[in-house]
């Protein structure tokens, strides 16, 4: 069957979706990229907050019009929207055909067969599988990059997050199962890879092993990939040999993503998170101490119930402090299921809104100010596609671009491309909003930092 897989959300889905292709290629079904004239159509949805779910339900509605127009025979809903709603999602859309939640995307082939042979297939269990380094993958990413799952699942409860419910309590991978998979990757091109999970430095608490995320990030300094990233890594867990093996492993990159939500003491105790802004300063001035040149990531959510005007100034005043260097904001969701969804004091939706303007207007500030420093300064550039590439500060789709400009060849007598994974010395010309405009200098093909 010709089959069209559309994905939503973050990597760690788009992970789900990739294992989902390769089951299906592996299967013998031909892969296509739009559902108008396939046969089947699968969505991989997102339904952690509910503009989220809102964006799933929208995704899936369009492709049902194609069904009923004839365009399209089988609609399969994929992913953590059936996972939260279960078979509440054939009421939400009742001319769908199959369902089948994120705890269950190994069984895809079979849903898409019993799906499209007439029956109405549900594959919905308790969170338990996690896929290995001998799941077959074809990668949504340019061909460069890729991500790797560590672990499946969260145990942090914090009050707002939907995640535990979703997709289950933590579940480390194999460490070796993770090795193999960074070494193949590699080894089919990848020039980096992005480790993922609903907290990565919880890595390995949950199993009989001595292995941690810094013993896995030591393992994999040899799995032959230049650039390793480190992402979604929780502020209690960094600990001092984590950032010992950042600051010593040439290919883990000096970038650190730290999900911060807050800093007001008594709204993260309301979040089910620990300490306020002096504990949250201390972990990432640590962070800058022991790692040089690191660039942090992190996010914020604001409008939480019992957030007073007060609070968010003691907010926006870390925001403003520069102490992270790339920054999203996130409005409160009330999520039903949640414990904060409960919780009293509600935020004014319109001032939600506007706490948030005003944490992006400051972060867009920021990084006007970094642009004008980085200016005249060399620095190294892999290459996602001609002309555009990224720093070992920018993440891939989060943290803006380098773009780049007037390329010519070392000797200046003749113009020379950039290649989607190539390396690259520029030199740094300027920046507009969150991209950084440079001049390529030199192919690189020694060490990547």
């Amino acid at each position: 069957m010709k089959i069209a897989l559309i994905t939503l959300g973050c990597p760690k889905n788009l992970v789900d979706a990739e294992v989902m292709l390769g089951l299906l290629d592996k299967s013998g079904h031909q892969l296509v990229g739009d559902p108008r004239g396939a046969d089947v159509a699968i969505v991989n949805t997102c339904a952690f907050i509910s503009s989220a779910v809102d964006e799933s339900a929208r995704v899936v509605e369009r492709c049902l019009e194609l069904k009923r127009s004839g365009d399209l025979s089988t609609v399969v809903v994929a992913g953590c929207l059936p996972q939260r709603y279960g078979l509440e999602t054939f009421g939400r859309f009742p001319d769908v055909d199959g369902v089948v939640g994120s705890s269950s995307f190994h069984e895809i082939c079979e849903v898409v067969n019993l799906a499209a042979g007439g029956t109405l297939p549900a594959r919905i269990t308790e969170p338990i599988f996690v896929y290995d380094h001998r799941s077959p993958r074809i990668l949504g990413t340019p061909a460069h990059l890729a991500y790797v799952k560590i672990a499946e699942g969260c145990g942090n409860r914090c009050t707002y997050c939907t995640i535990p419910t979703i997709r289950g309590t933590l579940r480390s991978r194999d460490p070796s199962s993770v090795a193999a998979e960074a070494e193949a990757l590699a080894a089919s091109g990848v020039r980096e890879l992005n480790l993922v999970a609903q907290d990565t430095t919880a890595y390995g608490t949950d199993i009989a092993s001595s292995v941690t995320l810094p013993g896995l990030l030591s393992s994999l300094g040899a799995c032959g990939a230049p650039w390793i990233r480190v992402l979604y890594a929780h502020p209690s867990r960094i600990t001092d040999e984590l950032l010992a093996v950042m600051g010593a492993e040439e290919c883990i990159v000096p970038y650190l993503d730290v999900p911060v939500q807050h800093v007001s003491r008594h709204i993260l105790k309301a979040m089910g998170r620990d300490g306020g802004e002096a504990d949250v300063r201390s972990v990432l001035e640590r962070v800058r101490l022991r790692v040089r040149g690191v660039t942090i990531r992190s996010s914020i959510m604001v409008g939480f119930p019992g957030e007073t005007e007060e609070d968010f100034e003691e907010l926006l005043s870390f925001v403003k402090s520069g102490l992270v260097d790339h920054l999203g904001v996130f409005e409160f969701s009330p999520e039903p299921g949640t414990p904060a969804s409960s919780f009293g004091s509600p935020v004014d939706a319109a001032a939600a809104r506007e706490r948030a303007e005003r944490v992006a207007a400051e972060t867009r500030l920021l990084a006007d100010r970094r642009a004008t420093a980085a200016t005249g300064t060399e620095v190294v550039v892999l290459v996602d596609e001609p002309s555009v590439g990224r720093t070992a500060g920018q993440a891939w789709e989060l943290d803006g671009s380098v773009l780049l400009e007037n390329i010519e060849s070392p000797s200046g007598d003749e113009r020379c491309a950039t290649a989607p994974g190539e390396f690259w010395v520029a030199r740094v010309i300027g920046g507009s909003d969150f991209d950084l405009r440079a001049r390529p200098l030199r192919r690189l093909s020694g060490p990547m930092r």
